[in-house]
């Protein structure tokens, strides 16, 4: 039995059942988070729940859902989650609030509910096997038609399109452009390239999600003397002449690319070592063996 957070209660995650005309479910009308908690057996820390929640929150603005909840409050919730279920491994946590109108009709109708589940993710290598990827045909929405900076489930069809056809050409990552023709970013991951002494990812307004893990990446990268980082479009072949490219997300972690489109990143072994030295500052961060702000790690102990 795994205990998860439904509606208004604790309840064994069997029973958290929603009807078939739930709206979420025909109309995409719901906002999620992916947070990561790190644990040792005894113990474990949320990294950076609070972050999380305040955009779950803000996202839920967009779709006019009424939410009792402040970031602590869905905080809190998230460590009794693990508490009761005695997880103090690694875990992903997914919190949802999802409309739950059963009327059928487009619309953002009255009625919204909250779940938290947590299930096994445990920590991979500290610097991640090195993967393929290819530029996607499938661009990224525009701001204009959409929340591009938001994780509401129904534009994550994007994603999965992207990820799709990304398969089908025999490559593990999608990158996606915007109709812009720049480079926007990966499939539920940001993008970074490194160039010389210069580390680059898209601005905020490439129609990309601003990650929580790049927020991450960019604090540490803007306290390094020897690198200089720079927000800044990317076209297709500024990407392709990278000498280090790699993906980051909270689920991912960072994701070194060896080749792109078939062509080899560097020297196509992907593992550069500005991402060598990345990769093993955000493990150190997210288990806290390095300082970061106090608010980016939440116990958990049972």
């Amino acid at each position: 039995m795994a205990w998860v957070y439904f509606g208004d209660r604790f309840v064994d995650e069997r029973e958290a059942l929603v009807p078939i005309t739930t709206h979420a479910l025909h109309y995409g009308t719901a906002v999620f988070e992916g947070i990561r908690s790190y644990g040792d057996g005894t113990d474990a820390s949320i990294f950076r729940p609070l972050d999380h929640y305040e955009r779950l929150l803000r996202n839920a603005a967009w779709l006019d859902m009424k939410t009792p909840w402040n970031a602590e409050m869905l905080t809190a919730l998230t460590v009794e989650v693990l508490q009761r279920n005695g997880y103090v491994d690694d875990r992903y946590i997914r919190p949802l609030i999802y409309k739950t109108s059963t009327a059928i009709g487009a619309g953002l109708p009255a009625g919204d509910a909250l779940a938290i589940v947590a299930v096994s993710m445990p920590r991979g290598d500290v610097v991640r096997p090195a993967a393929t990827a290819g530029f996607s045909r499938w661009r990224r929405f525009p701001a204009a038609a959409c929340p591009a900076g938001a994780k509401i489930t129904g534009l994550y069809v994007n994603s999965s399109l992207a990820k799709a056809d990304a398969a089908a050409r025999g490559f593990a990552q999608a990158i996606t452009l915007n109709t812009r023709e720049d480079v926007a970013e990966g499939y539920g991951a940001n993008l970074f390239i490194v160039r010389g002494g210069t580390v680059f990812t898209p601005p905020s307004d490439a129609d990309i999600l601003p990650g929580i893990t790049r927020h991450t990446l960019l604090s540490y990268l803007g306290a390094q003397t020897d690198l200089d980082v720079r927000e800044a479009p990317l076209s297709r072949e500024a990407v392709a002449a990278a000498d280090e490219l790699f993906l980051c997300g909270t689920g991912m972690e960072i994701q070194p690319i060896s080749h792109l489109e078939g062509a080899a990143i560097g020297d196509g072994t992907g593992e550069g070592p500005v991402v060598r030295r990345l990769a093993a500052w955000y493990r150190d961060a997210v288990t806290g063996r390095v300082d970061v702000p106090d608010n980016w790690l939440v116990g958990v102990r049972l």
